[in-house]
């Protein structure tokens, strides 16, 4: 690794963890104070690529080309989310009912901020050219492929569901036990057009997903994999993935089992993780894996009710990590793939001194 490299690698973790620490004391004021925290996690989302681009701006701009107004859309955007988030810490709020659930004004705020910023990044990225979209790795590769990995993380990420319910009833004595209700949920025609239709928010809320891909796959995972392998690698990204989200995990996702919460996150990140890193290493098009993370996300909430609020003070017991494990494990399959045994992109990888 060169001397700017491993610059841009301490860049790199200054912001993603660094930005992540400092937010948490404000979040924790904000917990304290019974406030909405959701702009901070919408905030957090944000730093994993701002590093990458900081990083870029500080040690790469007289070597290539860069998408300047993309990437300050992307910086300015952030810069106001965060502003948002420790405003609404202090600040008094008003819950408004979105029609998807309650939500503060400080959150909507945020989302306005996010809207505005993705559009006018995802824009620029359009525009600047290809010769920047290849220097910085967002050019969009291999688009057929590209299409059926989604797919496939699609049909993925309902298996979980029934792998979770399957090893729910047999823990319950129940044998195969009755899928009636997931059914419903899962072929419900509704739940299938809002799912669809959510898809046309990617681009209005993409600075947020491409927010971590960008820092987690784009970034770190070549890094990790250069120094302990294709396969390790990409296990190390998702455990430094899964703790980066503990501050979330004790003030957001959970209050009263935040312990229970951190290891649940470690497991989906490293074995979800595992996919995400498998699907980029076959198409190199960091938007494919965004917009994986995005359908995750937002697919959580559809399938499960529609209350953009469900992944909030969750409550979680130790005897449910093993089930949370379970049902995990089929994203773990494909670390057991050919490319990840291939010399030609370990030497790849190895070439990335300069090409990051």
């Amino acid at each position: 690794m060169s001397v700017n490299e491993r610059k841009k690698l301490y860049v790199f973790l200054a912001v993603a963890f660094g930005m992540t620490a400092l937010m948490s004391i404000f979040m924790f004021l904000g917990l304290k104070g019974d406030k909405d925290l959701t702009a901070f996690v919408n905030a957090m989302m944000t730093y994993p690529a701002c590093g990458v681009i900081i990083g870029m701006l500080l040690f790469d701009r007289k070597e290539k080309k860069l998408p300047m107004v993309g990437f300050i859309a992307f910086l300015v955007t952030s810069a106001i989310m965060v502003i948002m988030a420790v405003i609404s810490a202090f600040a008094p709020q008003q819950m408004i009912d979105s029609g998807a659930g309650m939500v503060s004004n400080w959150n909507l705020y945020s989302q306005y901020i996010l809207l505005i910023g993705s559009v006018v990044a995802y824009i620029a990225f359009w525009a600047c050219g290809r010769e920047k979209r290849e220097n910085t790795g967002l050019c969009r590769k291999n688009v057929l492929l590209s299409i059926v990995m989604i797919l496939v993380f699609v049909v993925l990420f309902f298996c979980r569901f029934y792998i979770a319910q399957l090893s729910a009833n047999i823990a319950a004595g129940e044998g195969i036990g009755d899928f009636s209700e997931l059914n419903a949920m899962t072929f419900n025609p509704m739940n299938w057009f809002s799912a669809v239709m959510i898809m046309l928010n990617f681009p209005i809320t993409m600075i947020a997903f491409l927010g971590e891909e960008y820092g987690w796959r784009y970034y770190l995972q070549p890094i990790m994999q250069k120094k302990f392998g294709l396969r390790l690698g990409v296990i190390l990204v998702g455990v430094v993935w899964g703790i980066w989200h503990t501050a979330a995990d004790f003030m957001f996702y959970s209050t009263t089992s935040g312990p229970q919460l951190l290891v649940t996150q470690i497991i989906t990140c490293v074995t979800m993780g595992i996919f995400f890193g498998y699907a980029y290493m076959k198409t190199q098009n960091i938007w494919a894996i965004a917009i994986m993370h995005f359908i995750n996300n937002n697919y959580v909430v559809i399938f499960t009710g529609g209350d953009v609020n469900v992944l909030q003070n969750q409550s979680l017991t130790w005897s449910q990590i093993p089930i949370m494990l379970i049902r995990s494990l089929i994203f773990t399959l494909f670390i057991f793939a050919p490319i990840f045994n291939k010399k030609k992109v370990a030497e790849e990888i190895n070439t990335l001194d300069t090409a990051v």
